[in-house]
């Protein structure tokens, strides 16, 4: 399930706060889940042979919150008004996941978010006048504490969640950390084999960031860096393809994934 800018809260709720026009499109989490319950008899005939199917796969579940605080940072909410709905954003993710332990899903992964503060994006956006908010690295804090806020309130989610379903049929879900390699990764390329963390290889404007919001990757004015693979930003939003095998190793087998997928 993969939809561009695709939300966690559904876009009736979205839009009662006042964040209607910003939101890309109608298929958010709750959306995706019907779909693919709508599918399912054109993968298996029976319910039986479907629910024995989905307990052999592998489901990744998101990375499901970032669009929602990208809808209401974007467009004018604080990070503390924000932060409050993190909650209802973490409360529904873990219903999603229950929906699919419902349908039969056995291996669950659900991943949290990035430390969105280190990313061109948010940094050019969303920058600020007062040093204060910017760590060490150049980085936004308020943005990576939301994002380290979101993570906590998941886990603890999860852990719930894995306690409940570890009974016979077990199931595992497993919290995969997108927060603390991309951190590092970002703090430190050159460990990792980058040349560069928070700029942009797709983008424009050149500078520390790369980043403008009119020329973005893919638009008029926007071009690409000779060597993805040096880079650990690709377009100010997401990560490289060299990046993305990095972490999906440490997802695979330790130690960014609790527990590690492959056992």
């Amino acid at each position: 399930m993969a939809i561009v800018g695709a939300t966690a809260l559904d876009f009736d709720f979205l839009k009662s706060i006042g964040l209607g026009y910003p939101i890309w499109n109608n298929g958010a989490m709750n959306i995706q889940l019907q779909w693919f319950h709508q599918l399912l008899p054109s993968i298996c005939a029976t319910p039986q042979s479907c629910r024995t199917y989905l307990s052999k796969s592998l489901f990744l579940f998101g990375s499901l919150g970032g669009n929602d605080y990208n809808a209401m940072l974007f467009f004018g909410f604080t990070v503390d008004q924000a932060r409050k709905y993190t909650p209802k954003i973490v409360d529904t993710i873990a219903t999603g996941v229950e929906k699919l332990i419902a349908m039969g899903a056995a291996e669950i992964v659900v991943p949290g978010v990035m430390p969105v503060g280190c990313f061109p994006v948010y940094l050019t956006i969303l920058r600020s006048s007062n040093r204060a908010d910017y760590d060490e690295h150049g980085c936004l804090r308020p943005l990576n504490e939301l994002s380290l806020y979101h993570n906590a309130l998941l886990q603890s989610r999860l852990a719930g969640l894995q306690a409940r379903y570890r009974s016979t049929p077990p199931v595992r879900i497993m919290y995969a950390d997108y927060y603390t390699l991309v951190a590092e990764m970002l703090h430190t390329p050159s460990r990792f084999g980058f040349r560069s963390g928070i700029t942009a290889c797709c983008g424009a404007g050149g500078g520390e960031y790369n980043y403008e919001f009119d020329a973005r990757c893919g638009m008029k004015g926007a071009a690409a860096c000779r060597d993805p693979s040096s880079h650990v930003c690709w377009d100010g939003v997401h990560t490289t393809e060299a990046a993305n095998r990095l972490i999906a190793g440490g997802w695979l087998r330790g130690p960014y994934c609790h527990p590690p997928i492959l056992h």
